[in-house]
This record gives structure tokens, sequence and C-alpha cells, in this order.
């Protein structure tokens, strides 16, 4: 809206510039008089409401909008502070230079009238020097600075990273003039700041100076509506990483590929308002998308489309990583038997239920998403992979063989448990496994106790119910072991020996690891070969 106000207010502000007050930062939204009230305002929508007072309206007169209903305020124009370019920030930053001392632009001025590379000015030379820094830059960082504008910015020859975060940059021509004088940039930050959408007019002319970006982080930058993120995506063709981070964004939609997001690799919509992951499902046509972040959403349950047991979906085909981490997912096996349905996954990040622990969770993810490499940063060994894979064996045992009496349930069981025939094709039927109901199952188990190292061996029975720190105690009283240094226990089934199971949670029961008569558990160290 525009009151009666004198024109260089008018030009100075328009509207959607934006302006900072101490540490708050807000946008133009109205400039003219306001009722009862002498002079020009600036009606300005605050980014965190709490340094306004009201919506826009006073005495009953609507003059603004703003998004929270005590966002808005009015201010005098010389109570906000001053404008800077981006050129002035830098040479602060980084040069100690401002401009009191020299008036860069009259320089450049003066130099192309007079044709001349060199001016002799008092400490032209020492400036010289300085300004020569900025052709040795490859990262700059202005945040915090009130920035408005590009400036002279020719001498950034080599600058690939750039952060423009907190400033007063509003619109993308600011932004095209910068990249446009900046061929050589990549990586652009613009978080926390509030820029308008770009009309197809403004696309179509300004998107050819986002040609060499790649990177752009647009954390807290005000987007809640998913079809702006999309129209001002039009104006970099050929981005890989786009971080949208803290945006208040709870719906999605399917983007035209061939319009934007070609060549997009990492996507973070880590703590937005994605709480449906139906909604995560319609980005899953972008083919060239390798990492996801959805850390700190709302997430309880996922759920991919319908495929075969034994097949992948076309969906998310390149999704390497995907990051789940602190997301209430309540559900984890069936969580875990969704993502097998993703023909590239390696990467999963995500924290424990809280009735499960981290060795819980890992084994399940292990045994139940078949491509998995690395779960929370840890890499899986093969040992890791056997051992979960033959816990889930045993576990589903009894499920599987009364499933297997017909068809329809087999099928619906290898729909809840996707890798189960894979498992199946490793270690055979795990029929032995299942407990006979009219045999009474023994408290105690007879298993061999081997010391890897000298070739002595212990047999004995033990309760089922003794834990493995019970148990390892006992063996290092045996074989009289030096107590400070205490082995290692795993154990091979009689039955499968290609099976080594670590027994690496103490406070568990032998029962627990499912140890049966016969068994044989391996007193080992860190440095010794079992082959």
């Amino acid at each position: 809206m525009v009151g009666i106000m004198d024109d260089d207010t008018c030009l100075r502000y328009p509207f959607g510039t934006r302006i900072k007050i101490g540490d708050n930062y807000g946008t133009v939204r109205y400039v003219g008089e306001v009722a009862a009230y002498q002079g020009t305002w600036l009606g300005i929508e605050w980014d965190d409401p709490k340094r306004g007072k009201h919506n826009g309206t006073i005495e009953g007169r609507h003059y603004f909008y703003t998004m929270h209903p005590t966002a808005g305020s009015f201010i005098r124009p010389g109570k906000v502070g001053p404008f800077e370019s981006l050129e002035e920030a830098a040479r602060d930053r980084y040069l100690g230079y401002t401009e009191n001392a020299l008036d860069q632009q009259l320089m450049r001025e003066a130099q192309e009238s007079l044709q001349a590379s060199l001016f002799e000015v008092v400490g032209m030379d020492k400036l010289a020097r300085k300004q020569s820094k900025f052709e040795q830059l490859t990262d700059v960082s202005v945040d915090n600075c009130p920035v408005s504008s590009a400036g002279y910015l020719k001498e950034f020859t080599i600058l690939t990273t750039l952060n423009l975060s907190h400033t007063l940059v509003w619109n993308w021509e600011i932004v095209a003039d910068i990249c446009g004088q900046i061929p050589s940039l990549k990586n652009l930050n613009l978080s926390c700041n509030r820029l308008v959408v770009p009309s197809d007019l403004k696309v179509a002319e300004l998107s050819s100076a986002f040609n060499n970006l790649q990177f752009i982080n647009l954390r807290d930058c005000g987007f809640s509506d998913w079809s702006d993120v999309m129209q001002t995506a039009r104006l970099w063709p050929y981005i890989e990483s786009i971080g949208l981070q803290e945006n208040p964004i709870s719906e999605l939609a399917i983007v035209d590929t061939k319009e934007i997001f070609k060549n997009l690799k990492e996507l973070d919509l880590h703590r937005t308002k994605l709480f449906d992951f139906d909604q995560v499902n319609k980005l899953g046509n972008i083919k060239t998308l390798t990492f996801l972040n959805l850390m700190e959403n709302g997430i309880e349950e996922i759920k991919l489309p319908d495929c075969e047991p034994d097949a992948k979906l076309d969906v998310f085909a390149s999704l390497e990583h995907l990051n789940l981490f602190h997301n209430p997912i309540w559900n984890e096996i069936d969580a875990f038997n969704e993502l097998d349905k993703l023909p590239k996954l390696k990467r999963l990040n995500k924290t424990p239920h809280l009735k499960s622990d981290f060795n819980e969770m890992f084994a399940n993810a292990v045994a139940m998403i078949s491509n998995l490499q690395v779960m929370n940063k840890a890499q899986i060994t093969p040992e890791e992979r056997r051992g979960a894979e033959y816990d889930i064996w045993k576990k589903y045992a009894t499920d599987w063989m009364q499933a297997s009496l017909k068809a329809d349930t087999l099928k619906d069981f290898y729909k809840k448990h996707r890798t189960y025939e894979l498992i199946l094709k490793k270690y055979g039927s795990p029929a032995d496994f299942i407990p006979r109901t009219n045999i009474k199952k023994s408290n105690l188990i007879k298993i061999r106790i081997l010391h890897s190292e000298t070739g002595d061996m212990w047999e004995k029975k033990f309760p089922r119910m003794i834990t493995v720190q019970t148990l390892l105690g006992l063996i290092v009283k045996r074989f009289n072991m030096d107590s400070d240094t205490a082995p290692q226990l795993c154990y091979v089934d009689q039955k499968y020996p290609d099976l080594v199971v670590p027994l690496d949670n103490l406070s568990k029961t032998l029962d627990f690891y499912s140890l049966q008569e016969g068994d044989t558990v391996l007193v080992k160290w860190q440095n010794t070969r079992l082959d």
C-alpha cells in the first residue's frame, strides 16, 4: 500500500526493501502517512513477531498485511540503519578499508576519463596493494552486514564461495548483479534473507547470470509455499545443491524436471514442517537426487509406493544417502522394510526409537535394507551383516513356516520382510530353530569355550539366562587371563559354521543370542585371525 509520501522516501524504500534496526530484521510493506500522525512512516513486517505490535492495522484502518498478527509496526525512515554494497562490506571486513579514506567510484571514473591505469594520489600505492588482495580471495563472508547492492566486483576474479546470510539483499536483481560480475562463483549462501519471488519476466531476464551457480543455501528465508520455491528455482538452471532448511514448508508438489532441478543432487529439507512422507514421495521423480536431508521433521511413518517383494522402485532412482535423524518414526521394522524398496540407498542416518537402542536399530537396518553400507557414519562389516541377517533369519522362522502353507500368505510375508527370501538363499531353511511346543526346553545348555590362541577347549553347561558379562568373567577366571585385557567373545553355530555372531552386548543373555546345545564360543582378541 502507498500513502501520501515524499518521492525521495519512495525511491529509497521500495516495497520489499529489507531493513535492520539493532538485531532485528524487517521488510518494508508500506510507505506514507498514518492517520493522526504527522510525516512519512515506514510500515514494517518484522521477521521476529515479538518485535512488532500489530498486523498493519492502526485505529481501525488497515495499511498493510503481515503473516503474524503481531509482526507489524511503524517507524520513521530516519531510524533505519545505513545500507552498503557488497564491495564496501568486503573491503571493510577483509581489507580494513572504509569509504572515508577514498571514494572508489569517483576514483574509477577519474581513471576511466583520463585513460590512466595509475593515478597519483597520496596513499594510492598503499590502497592498490590492498585492492590486489581481492584477486586472491576464493571465499568471502559478509554475514550480518547491511548489504543491499552489489557494487563493483570485477576484482573478485577467482571467488567461488560467498556468504550473504543475514544481510539486506531482498530481490533477485541484486543477486543476479553479484553473480553476473563474478562468473567463478559456485557456492552462494543467502540464509535468513527474505527475497521477492521473481516473476516469469524476471526469470527470463536474470537466469543467465546464474549459469555457473551450483550450490545455494536458502535456510530460513521465509518460504512456506512450495510453488514459490519452484518458481524461484527456474533462475538456477544448473543448480546441484539446495538448502531449504528451517523454512515452514508442509506440502510439496511434483516438479517438472525438464524445467527445474535438472542436475539436482542434494536437497536439504531438515527442520521444515514435513510430517507426512506422502509429501516426500512427490520428489521421487528427481532422477539425479543422491542426498536428501529430512532431519528434525515430524515424520512418524515411512511409506513408499508398492512394488513386488523381489523388485525395487523406479522413484528416487539415484538416492544413496537419506538423513532421518530426530524424526518420531514409531515402527523401525516397517520403516526399514519400506526403505529397502529404494534401488540405490547405501547410507542412512536415524535416531533409535525410544523403546530400542542403537545396536538393535543397527542390526534391524542392516538385515532389512539389502544395499545398506553405512548406518549413522558406521561402516557395516561383512561380519555385522551376517550376524544381523542370522538374527532375522531365526526371529521370523515361525512366521515364515506358517506363511509357507499358502502362496498368498507367503507373498504377504515377503512384502513385510522383503529381504527374508534373500536370507533364505544364503542360509537355507530355519526350520530347525522353530521351537517344538511338545518338548520342554531345558534351562541349561552345553556349549564349548575355545581359546583361540592356545587351542584350549572348555565344555560346560550354562544357564540360558546367563549374561555375556557373567560368562566373560567365568572365562577369564577359567583360563587365568589378565583381567585388564578382556577378550572378545563370539559364537559359531554348529549347524552353520560360516556364521560367526559377535556377543557384543554384555548385558544380553545367551538366550537372547539364541545359543543352542553344542555351539562354540570363541575367545579372541582384536588381532586374532579366525582362519
